[in-house]
């Protein structure tokens, strides 16, 4: 997908994410819920925080996957963490720029008291444009 990332000279630069994207016309609209550090289809909780940033992240990438997109197609990003501390910056910041591979798409931060379940420390949801899909396979999409 050919996106027009926004980071207006006036503006200081996000490091390696973006401060807007324009998605051209012809984009079906993702949204994801909120994806937890879940392990299993159980729904277990890691102990570490490194293990549910990753476990997180790749719920996020087979929620995508789920509607044909990959982390390439993501637009916004949106993560929630508890008690953040600049500290623990490098662990989720280093798991990001993996799975996004250089893509750049706009994000927030949003440190947080405490998530849905206690054990809880880091939720991530994403908003991503897909191309519409063309030839006789998108008739059967409507």
């Amino acid at each position: 997908m050919s996106l027009r990332l926004l980071n207006p000279p006036s503006v200081a630069p996000s490091g390696p994410f973006s401060h807007g994207l324009v998605i051209p016309a012809g984009h079906d609209i993702i949204v994801t819920a909120g994806q937890i550090g879940t392990i299993d289809p159980q729904g277990t909780i890691p102990d570490s925080y490194e293990e549910q940033v990753v476990a997180a992240i790749n719920n996020l990438k087979d929620v995508l996957a789920e509607a044909g997109a990959t982390p390439k197609d993501i637009v916004k990003l949106t993560y929630y963490i508890v008690d953040y501390d600049i500290s623990i910056r490098p662990v989720h910041i280093n798991a990001l720029l993996n799975f996004l591979d250089g893509h750049q798409p706009g994000t927030a931060l949003i440190g947080v008291a405490k998530l849905g379940n206690p054990k809880l420390k880091f939720e991530i949801e994403a908003i991503a444009a897909l191309k519409f899909a063309t030839g006789p396979q998108a008739a059967d999409l409507a």
